[in-house]
């Protein structure tokens, strides 16, 4: 089992002490990750499983680091922790499966094994990233 899918733009970066589920300049990145998301898993339950990562992001070194890249595609494809505070109001553009109290891919990132994560330089304007989850063969 394979799941595909591309996001236009820049993904959401995680920067540590500051929760990216409450800034506004990280909402945005968020909101797309998570609506393509949503629709590649196309109704099935988060996955329970070990999985395997791979990320190819389209993006200029000075639009962030491909490690806080990499925490915040995977902070970002399951629910927000219980105790972050969210502001309902600005996810409602969202089905309410892509919402952040929901997994959408997975139950937890801890469930990744392995992750091959890469950042190509590019035009300003072609800025996107391509994510792909696999399952771990035994």
């Amino acid at each position: 089992m394979k799941l595909n899918f591309r996001v236009e733009n820049i993904p959401p970066k995680k920067d540590g002490a500051n929760s990216m589920w409450n800034k506004k300049s990280e909402l945005i990145h968020l909101k797309e990750l998570r609506k393509k998301a949503f629709e590649a898993m196309n109704g099935k339950s988060p996955f329970d499983c070990p999985l395997h990562l791979k990320i190819i992001i389209n993006a200029n070194q000075k639009d962030g680091d491909l490690d806080n890249f990499i925490s915040g595609i995977c902070d970002g494809l399951m629910a927000a922790h219980p105790r972050t505070p969210i502001t309902n109001e600005l996810w409602n553009d969202l089905p309410e499966g892509a919402r952040p109290r929901n997994n959408i891919v997975y139950q937890d990132d801890s469930l990744i094994s392995k992750i091959e994560a890469e950042r190509k330089e590019v035009n300003k304007s072609l800025r996107f990233y391509d994510v792909q989850i696999k399952l771990v063969e035994n």
